[in-house]
């Protein structure tokens, strides 16, 4: 049966292997091959958790197999699971530790991780060890042309295709350079004969499409642009449907609205007290929708020299993996008191400190746009936090998120549709509302439109929030962005100068976002924007 199953797996036959090898396991025969073969075609299937429990099952009869722990390693990351994932590469290579593609893979998940500068180091490794390697080149290119080193990344691309000129992250990654110096008929051409391959199919044609769509913006071709990023979300929504379609995130942030609104404010306002020793000078959480402002707002505080920040890290994750989960655990967590709001407070400023932020003694700022669906934890753990709030037109907000490049998780799948994005951005800005009613918080409202309008007199209203002075440094933000490792697809943006292009270009898509309109246009009344009609 092993020779039938691997005979299969040759052919490509992922069927027939999976069927064999339910009929060896039937008949009490277990061998990792067979637990393999049925992960294979689970995979083939687009089920990446039902592929990972056969893996797992692999690795119990083989534990010290790479090319097992390699495939749970790719399951993980494709599950969202990325730091997971590089446990499972690190492993791999204790067993090959010169093996190209583990540090090939390591990259890859250290980007969808959000480090760079991590997934550089594993990219360069993988290449020292397979110097034509067209891949780890390409994604290596693709590094470079984000943070904005052209010459780089055209070097490396050009590199990878000739190596393999079809490599689809070189010709984006040279798109992308073309897009950042304003040749958008380049771009347009180069993705255009990639788009139109048949056999470019899956993430690398979404990632084509989206690019494609930001050359037509460039150009001014306003509804092509849009039909580009429509499919491009299809081919997303394609791609994620089977793991994330029935998770249903709106529903959930709806549920935790509706208990806050139902709830006494009373329950809320009995204080549980600050931390005993409290390890920042001054505790801060930079929040509002994704796509209005948070990194910019972040990168230019983040010069100052009395500021340390983390962003977009998962620091609440144990408190919300217990407490949001239905009305009961809330009803727990607005009575915590004691030794448990002790240790999520110390669950927290472990996960902060192993991210490598010191905070003691300085003003540290956590940066993470939802963590709006974390404010009932961030109320009872840390009371006295002050919480800076970013608000940018929903219009504006709901187009970019659905135009944007963004890894697809539960949260991002809802920008896959237009209609459902502003459902989402409404169900969130609904949150916000019942949780500043009920919730003993300390707020500031921050704009972007108006940062862009005045920069030093809002950002000189933001410092006297935080108890700091202003910097004259902190106008040359862009330049010290140059240099730092920012997770946030607003990367490319944050490290240029302020500009105006970005207020109101939901106009240039007026047409295609009316839709919409009804569902936004309560949020543009209550932040203060011009209505739609204007």
């Amino acid at each position: 049966m092993l020779d039938q199953v691997s005979a299969a797996v040759g052919a490509n036959n992922l069927k027939r292997a999976a069927d064999i090898a339910d009929a060896a396991l039937s008949a009490g025969n277990r061998h990792p091959a067979f637990f393999n073969a049925r992960a294979l075609l689970a995979q083939s299937q687009g089920n990446q958790q039902a592929a990972l429990d056969e893996f797992e099952k692999a690795l119990v009869l083989t534990p010290q197999d790479p090319l097992v722990l390699k495939a749970i390693g790719l399951c993980l990351v494709r599950l969202n699971r990325p730091q997971e994932g590089i446990s499972r590469f690190d492993t791999a290579l204790r067993f090959e530790p010169n093996d190209a593609q583990t540090y090939y893979f390591k990259g890859w998940a250290l980007a969808a991780d959000g480090d760079q500068n991590g997934a550089k180091r594993a990219y360069e490794r993988a290449i020292a060890l397979q110097p034509i390697y067209p891949e780890a080149l390409a994604a290596l290119a693709t590094i470079a042309a984000r943070s904005g080193d052209r010459g780089v990344a055209r070097q490396l691309a050009n590199r990878a295709l000739m190596a393999n000129p079809q490599e689809p992250a070189a010709i984006v990654a040279l798109a992308i350079c073309d897009l950042a110096e304003g040749e958008h008929r380049a771009a347009e051409r180069r993705l255009k004969a990639m788009i139109d391959d048949r056999n470019v199919v899956g993430h690398p044609r979404a990632l084509a499409l989206g690019y494609y769509a930001d050359a037509l913006d460039g150009q001014g071709r306003f509804a092509q642009a849009f039909a580009a990023y429509r499919s491009r979300n299809e081919e997303l929504r394609s791609i994620n449907a089977a793991r994330l379609s029935g998770q249903k995130t709106r529903s959930v942030v709806e549920s935790l609205t509706d208990y806050l609104r139902k709830t006494p404010a009373e329950l809320w306002n009995i204080s549980p007290g600050g931390e005993a020793a409290p390890r920042a000078r001054e505790h801060v959480f930079l929040m509002g929708f994704l796509r209005s402002g948070t990194t910019l707002l972040e990168q230019v505080l983040a010069v100052h020299p009395e500021i340390v920040h983390l962003e977009e890290r998962e620091t609440l994750i144990d408190a919300s993996r217990t407490y949001l989960r239905s009305n009961d655990a809330l009803d727990r967590l607005a009575a915590l008191s004691g030794d448990e709001l002790d240790r999520l407070r110390a669950q927290y400023w472990r996960r902060v400190e192993s991210a490598g932020v010191n905070p003691r003694r300085k003003v540290f700022i956590d940066k993470q746009p939802l963590n709006v669906f974390n404010l009932p934890i961030i109320a009872r753990l840390f009371p006295r936090a002050k919480i800076l709030f970013a608000i940018r037109d929903p219009r504006d907000v709901v187009l970019s998120c659905f135009r944007r490049h963004f890894d697809v998780n539960a949260v991002m799948f809802e920008f896959l549709d237009l209609e459902d994005g502003a459902r989402f951005y409404s169900a969130v800005m609904d949150l916000a509302e019942a949780a500043r009613a009920k919730l003993p918080l300390d707020l500031l409202e921050h704009r972007y439109e108006d940062m862009i309008a005045d920069f030093e007199g809002r950002i000189r209203r933001v410092c006297d929030y935080l108890g700091i002075e202003w910097t004259d440094e902190m106008r040359d933000f862009s330049t010290a962005a140059q240099n730092r490792s920012i997770r946030s697809p607003s990367a490319s943006q944050v490290r240029r100068d302020l500009y105006r292009s970005a207020v109101e270009s939901w106009r240039n898509y007026a047409p295609q976002m009316a839709p919409t309109l009804p569902v936004l246009e309560p949020w543009v009344q209550r932040f203060g924007y011009p209505p739609s009609g204007n």
